[in-house]
């Protein structure tokens, strides 16, 4: 087996540069929850007290949902009627930003399935569903959208087939789609339900779960050990199929390619619901491909989409938020990007953080020969929030400040330093006489200065009220600096 390659928080911001183009059965998920206290007199059933009735995007349009919410640029080309369910369905994918192409199939409804959950149990599923299959006709103006999108789009771009075998996805259509697609060098990843995977030859990733791949085999294996997969990999790795990206539930997921095989473990959790996991999984592995990533790494994006899915009832959507925070659970610190010279991408990570509820400290200063008083202002720094944000002066502004024998130890020994405190989550360097430009960019809930300072004196200060963040005043330790270390003189404190 293949070592994983490192998935980093840089990727995943990486991700507004891509667009995805999601084409496959739409369709609307209701929900109507409550609690059970009784069964009925009228017959032996259990009664529903509903407590609410929501409804999501289902298939391929939670697909794009997931797409959208990871932060890519995303167009949904799929088919629904100009029903009542058919415009919730719309509300709901103009509400996440997902630009979506309606085609008409027929005269069939908007495909609807009602879920009816007590107490985070379904006890029902009713669907409403016609599966007539889109004509010659709803072909070509599938095909004439995605040509559009694809000669109208800047953007890196990756196609999803999603195929819940509703009428949507033919053979003819998907072979359409997958011949444009690499005329044009752009990857296609697709969900299959057909048990025939010649459907899908020339994509770059086919992704079913076990039960799927076994189907579409022939074989006979009730568990995905060796011999399984490796039958599964000599017979489905075939027509100009790239890979195989292969579900094994809470085992992981099977990287499969002409080279090499790869297992891609899942995180231990409870699982809630798997509804709609998948379409996570493969907006995962598309956002991955058309950011740039290898399939292996998008496919541990998209595994790892998954798994945050299965952990939420119902039909969930992951965000770029999820999944960073969720990284930053599984990374190992030194993994971890704490030195961080682009405000930009600063200005996101923390964005990201502050999203999900945590609260941003900022503090600055040269930190030149690291000592005790750097560290309690630090300490004291992070316990008035979630992140801390370390400014450093450069070596250039270092210099004004402080006079030109300094600073003692380059910028880079003096982030490599901070990195390497406990405290510290992000490390960056201002070249400016002072940090306000950097505060302007990050916007902290708290900027820290030492005793040596008066609030009314603290950089950013003014400006942190408009965000409505504040300034604390730290006490320093006596008889500790830079300066005197520099001087050989003994620091006592008694």
């Amino acid at each position: 087996m293949s070592a994983l390659p490192p998935i980093t928080p840089h990727h995943v911001l990486g991700f507004e540069t891509a667009r995805v183009i999601v084409i496959g059965d739409a369709m609307l998920d209701r929900y109507v929850d409550g609690t059970v206290s009784r069964i009925s007199p009228e017959a032996p059933i259990p009664v529903l007290q509903v407590r609410q009735d929501r409804s999501v995007a289902g298939g391929a349009a939670n697909a794009a949902m997931n797409v959208a919410a990871l932060g890519a640029t995303t167009t949904l080309i799929a088919s629904w009627a100009n029903d009542e369910s058919g415009r919730e369905l719309e509300r709901l994918l103009t509400q996440a930003g997902v630009a979506a192409i309606r085609v008409a199939r027929g005269d069939a409804s908007t495909i609807e399935k009602l879920r009816v959950v007590a107490d985070q149990q379904q006890i029902v599923r009713v669907d409403r569903e016609n599966t007539v299959e889109l004509d010659e006709a709803g072909n070509a103006s599938v095909m004439n959208a995605l040509e559009t999108e694809i000669a109208n789009g800047s953007l890196s771009t990756s196609i999803v087939i999603s195929d819940y075998a509703k009428g949507m996805i033919g053979n003819e259509l998907a072979g359409q789609i997958i011949s444009l697609a690499n005329q044009r060098r752009i990857p296609v990843i697709v969900d299959p339900k057909s048990s025939d995977i010649r459907k899908y030859r020339g994509a770059t990733v086919v992704k079913p779960n076990f039960a799927e791949a076994v189907q579409m085999t022939g074989i006979t294996a009730a568990a995905p050990d060796d011999a399984a997969l490796d039958a599964i990999a000599q017979r489905l790795l075939t027509d100009d199929i790239q890979s195989l990206a292969v579900s094994l539930s809470a085992v992981g997921v099977e990287v499969i390619e002409q080279s090499a095989r790869t297992r891609i473990p899942t995180r231990a959790r409870l699982v809630a619901d798997v509804s709609g996991a998948g379409d996570s999984m493969i907006s995962g592995i598309a956002v991955g491909l058309a950011s740039g990533l290898s399939t292996v790494q998008a496919v541990q994006v998209g595994n790892m989409a998954a798994g945050i899915a299965c952990g939420r009832p119902g039909t969930a959507v992951v965000t770029r938020v999820d999944l960073l925070n969720e990284m930053l659970i599984e990374s190992a610190p030194e993994d971890r990007p704490g030195t961080v010279e682009d405000w930009d991408e600063l200005a996101r990570l923390v964005a990201v953080e502050k999203a999900a509820g945590k609260r941003v400290v900022f503090a600055n200063g040269v930190f030149d020969l690291l000592h005790a008083g750097h560290v309690a202002l630090l300490k004291e720094a992070k316990s008035l929030g979630d992140v801390l944000v370390v400014g450093l002066n450069s070596d250039a502004s270092t210099a004004r400040l402080k006079g030109p024998t300094r600073p003692l130890q380059p910028q880079t020994d003096r982030m490599a330093v901070l990195d390497a405190v406990r405290y510290v989550d992000f490390v960056t360097v201002f070249e400016q006489d002072t940090p306000r430009e950097l505060i302007s960019a990050i916007q902290p809930d708290v900027i820290v200065k030492g005793s040596d300072y008066r609030p009314d004196q603290v950089v950013g200060g003014d400006d942190a009220k408009a965000w409505g963040g504040r300034v604390h005043i730290v006490n320093l330790l006596d008889g500790v600096s830079t300066t005197r270390l520099s001087q050989g003189e003994q620091v006592r404190r008694g």
